[in-house]
């Protein structure tokens, strides 16, 4: 009995200080969000979903292009200045799939079948801001938040952290599924359509920091309207369509321009890099491109 008290009382200890640290500010946005995860435990989810992921895939080693993706990736990290967080960038050999994620705690992946998309470095830039936005803004934690709180408010949440085994399945797979994994499918769910607002903005303002052109942003929206026939792909159908990203970005334009103005790079990050004739063949891919 004396031993349940106990636990009872270190629940509503944590439950005390979670809820204390539940609203939090979004990095550039100002936004508030609810967030009852502590950072540390998505940081430790995130790397053994991102090694779990990878796992089955192709990466790319070694090339110019692989390079690119952890130049930029970190020039980007750097803007974002998150200390406590171990940041990883991988290509991934799939030259059909337009696509790039992102776990928490910085784990990042980018496909090779994005490259002629985002074209150039600044493309580039701007795609990996958008991911390394989602992780500042704790987007993944801010989702199983909410789905904790669906399944019993901070109780769930004990629940979780004790590792205890009375969630059931359907229970666990919407934990896993707020963190942006399907446990079923095995393949990565969108985030919401308020969260890619977001994460357009904050990444918009990561590039302008870093010093690439924002600008560059709404082209690469262009560029992934024409890439798809002017429709959405389906691993993006709930997020906002493509002109209205393009609005959204726009009205932070402004001030990421004043942001590029004190830091732009010398040299031109908008030539071409990658095009769709680099890219044609099988979906496996050889990492290709002109950066070879």
């Amino acid at each position: 009995m004396r031993v349940r008290q106990l636990s009872r009382a270190l629940a509503a200890t944590l439950i005390g200080s979670v809820l204390l640290s539940a609203c939090v500010k979004v990095p550039v946005t100002g936004r508030r969000q609810f967030n009852i995860i502590p950072d540390g435990l998505m940081r430790q989810l995130g790397a053994s979903t991102y090694t779990s992921m990878l796992s089955s895939e192709t990466i790319s080693k070694g090339n110019d292009n692989a390079k690119s993706i952890n130049t930029v990736g970190n020039a980007i990290a750097k803007a974002a200045n998150q200390k406590k967080y171990d940041w990883e960038f991988k290509l991934i050999q799939d030259n059909d799939t337009l696509n790039a994620w992102c776990l928490p705690g910085g784990k990042i992946a980018v496909y090779t079948g994005l490259l002629p998309v985002v074209e150039n470095e600044a493309g580039l830039a701007f795609v990996m801001g958008h991911e390394v936005g989602h992780a500042t803004a704790h987007h993944g934690a801010e989702r199983m938040s909410q789905q904790l709180a669906a399944l019993g408010g901070m109780a769930g949440l004990y629940l979780y952290l004790d590792q205890k085994s009375e969630l059931n399945e359907k229970q666990k797979a919407l934990i896993v599924a707020a963190m942006g994994l399907g446990v079923e499918v095995g393949v990565l769910l969108p985030f919401s359509r308020a969260h890619e607002k977001e994460a357009d903005i904050i990444g918009m303002m990561y590039m302008a920091k870093s010093g690439y052109p924002p600008a560059e942003s709404k082209k690469v929206w262009d560029r992934m309207e024409a890439a798809t026939g002017g429709g959405i792909p389906a691993f993006i159908s709930t997020h906002p369509s493509n002109e209205k990203r393009k609005e959204n970005l726009e009205e932070w334009m402004p001030q990421a321009k004043k942001r590029y103005e004190r830091n732009k790079l010398s040299r031109n990050t908008q030539q071409t890099l990658w095009t769709n004739a680099d890219f044609s063949g099988g979906g496996g891919g050889g990492g290709g491109g002109k950066k070879k």
